[in-house]
């Protein structure tokens, strides 16, 4: 049996990976250019971090991002974490549930 929580954090995790995924694809910065294939643009973004600005190679897609959409990254890790502690607590619950029910019978 699958367990609310194993459900519910594997939908948000998707629901919010779907939205940071929607949001990229409609954001164009100095690097979209490049990773389309136009060599002619820099192959790095000057980033503003606090009071310094740091050169961010463009390969590197999440520290380019906003703190904003950084700290929803981390929040969907700690979602797909949970979601897959779960899932293998309801396979070994499952598991369990399955062993008793032979040694039943």
């Amino acid at each position: 049996m699958i367990s609310r929580v194993t459900l519910f954090s594997f939908l948000l995790a998707l629901l919010l990976a779907t939205w940071i995924r929607l949001w990229t694809v409609g954001q164009r910065d100095e690097c979209a250019r490049f990773l389309a294939g136009d060599k002619s643009y820099p192959a790095s973004q000057v980033v503003v971090e606090g009071t310094r600005t740091v050169v961010v190679p463009c390969k590197q897609w999440l520290p380019r991002q906003p703190v904003a959409v950084q700290v929803l990254c981390l929040v969907d890790l700690l979602l797909t974490v949970l979601f897959a502690m779960n899932a293998l607590a309801d396979a070994r619950d499952g598991l369990a549930r399955r062993r008793r029910r032979r040694e039943a019978a």
